[in-house]
């Protein structure tokens, strides 16, 4: 579960500072897995910015979508996998930040098929990687708020890195 932090605002800003108003991250979660589309910015090698909507899973703390790798959003992530993924909510938001890898594992993509079909009563094909991947969103940290007074409920959710942990030797 990621680590909820609280934003530092300027003191003439007056917000109060009241932990039961800010967004959970049960909240954000619910948010992220029930929204029908989702869009994400990536930017070209040389920085030039592409937002587009796709759809989406959000499951176990990573965002999946799938792109056809010769489209703006594939060549982006290519070259650069730094993306951020939203809802398309402005008044209860989450903003997701992270990087992008093409996922592989025969298993999750069976599991995400399945997925795909119940969320949106359609069934990808992934079986030509030239014509569509699947890219798998690890996020770094999230956004959320709550209008209309967002500053009150506003906080960032750290995600640690998965850290394989190595036995020391015994010799």
């Amino acid at each position: 579960m990621p680590r909820r932090v609280r934003p530092r605002f300027p003191d003439e800003w007056q917000v109060p500072n009241v932990p039961r108003l800010w967004v959970t991250w049960a909240q954000a979660n619910q948010k992220l897995t029930e929204e029908q589309v989702y869009w994400i910015s990536t930017s070209s090698r040389e920085g030039k910015p592409h937002a587009a909507p796709v759809w989406g899973l959000w499951k176990s703390n990573m965002f999946f979508f799938e792109t056809d790798p010769k489209s703006v959003k594939g060549r982006n992530l290519e070259a650069n996998p730094v993306i951020v993924v939203h809802v398309q909510d402005g008044l209860d938001t989450v903003i997701v930040e992270g990087a992008a890898a093409v996922e592989t594992n025969p298993a999750e993509m069976g599991g995400l098929r399945k997925d795909y079909v119940h969320k949106y009563d359609y069934e990808p094909d992934w079986s030509d990687e030239q014509r569509q991947v699947v890219f798998r969103v690890t996020p770094k940290v999230a956004i959320a708020w709550r209008a209309p007074k967002m500053h009150r409920s506003y906080v960032r959710f750290l995600f640690q890195p998965k850290v394989s942990r190595v036995r020391p030797s015994t010799r």
